[in-house]
């Protein structure tokens, strides 16, 4: 992890200053956080988290994500990969190009890390201590990058706020002079980060789930951390988020090249719930690999019984950037608005500047038997 090393002696001396430097004019207020399901289709399983900043922004020197009460947390053994990670960074020292990273999310062994890494860490943690310590292990041109993530169990006040622990990452300024020891290398200003996680399991008992999240940028060129600019940003997840399938069937009998034949008249019609409410959705509804309808619809099938797929679509709005072309496996958002981010009392009156709910595709399958008689 030499990249990561160099990195941490720099941020060591910026984290020193957190409670010494700070600008509150400085421009952070866009981050956003993202959490949906790893299988948008189910809203059970692991956790998938995105975040975004606008290169505009001030740079990003720490965040902690807070998961909820309610969600299973696990403690894989050293050296399990976790998940994939895409990124993407605007690397001073190639022009501002905004290079696209790749990578996986691993477990690590704390006592593995050189002492320099250790130290870092530690200002990272302020007096804290981490549960687990994972790795986000990433290369972009040709090189390799590793940021530390740690996992920190609630204090009380988190813990009475409904959070049961929070995720840590601290970075280092990319735009300090150019040979600054432990300046980010090519001068990479984390943009956007999506991963996995198989040690976070979303809930079973049905409820909105507010993740909450706390940013905390540079003081622009001179890699000190501007604690008066943190900003706190927000997502929902609702649990369940469920679509029912129902159908009616009716015998018809119907003239093919004038020969009776019997068929099956089917009406069908779904809805979808986040929760326990009414959700509005996009819903495609399919016989087979034909479509037949939205949410709602009709079909005659003749002969043997045949299989009825719908599959909703909520808050498809915006895919956090990978640095490739958007696919439909990308994690999506849809925008709340600042206005739905409530401040949390325990961020010390940080300004709550948006919320977000993740992107889900709830599906349900139907075999209807026809009529032969």
């Amino acid at each position: 992890m030499k990249k990561s090393i160099r990195a941490v002696l720099t941020l060591c001396v910026a984290l020193s200053a957190l409670t010494l430097a700070g600008s509150a004019s400085a421009a952070y207020s866009s981050p956003k956080l993202a959490v949906g399901s790893l299988n948008p289709s189910a809203t059970s399983g692991a956790v998938r988290i995105g975040a975004v900043v606008a290169n505009s922004d001030d740079p990003t020197a720490r965040v902690a994500i807070y998961i909820p009460s309610g969600y299973g947390l696990t403690t894989p053994a050293a050296g399990t990969k976790l998940g994939t990670v895409t990124a993407t960074a605007a690397a001073a020292d190639l022009g501002g190009a905004i290079l696209p990273l790749t990578g996986e999310l691993d477990a690590v062994d704390p006592n593995s890390l050189s002492a320099s890494t250790k130290a870092g860490i530690a200002l990272c943690l302020n007096g804290a201590t981490a549960a687990q310590t994972w790795d986000l292990h990433l290369t972009a041109a040709g090189q390799t990058l590793d940021v530390p993530m740690l996992v920190v169990p609630a204090v009380p006040a988190e813990a009475a706020s409904g959070y049961q622990a929070k995720l840590l990452v601290c970075l280092p300024p990319p735009d300090v002079p150019t040979g600054t020891p432990g300046r980010a290398q090519f001068g990479a200003k984390l943009l956007s980060a999506t991963f996995g996680v198989s040690a976070i399991t979303q809930p079973t008992t049905a409820g909105d789930y507010k993740w909450t999240s706390v940013f905390t940028p540079y003081n622009p060129g001179v890699g000190t951390v501007n604690a008066a600019g943190t900003v706190e940003t927000q997502s929902v997840q609702h649990i369940p988020t469920t679509l029912k399938l129902t159908y009616t069937k009716k015998r018809v009998v119907l003239i093919r090249n004038h020969v009776k034949k019997v068929g099956t008249l089917v009406r069908f019609s779904s809805a979808v719930t986040e929760g326990s409410s009414p959700a509005a959705a996009t819903v495609v509804t399919r016989l087979g690999t034909k479509k037949v309808g939205g949410a709602k619809g009709s079909f005659i099938f003749i002969g043997r019984p045949a299989t009825l797929t719908a599959t909703a679509d909520l808050h498809k709005g915006t895919p956090i950037p990978t640095g490739a072309a958007p696919t439909n496996g990308d994690l999506y958002y849809a925008d709340l608005g600042a206005s739905a981010c409530t401040k949390t009392p325990i961020f010390g009156g940080a300004p709550c500047v948006a919320a977000t709910v993740g992107r889900s595709t709830p599906r349900a399958t139907v075999k209807i038997k026809g009529f032969t008689r």
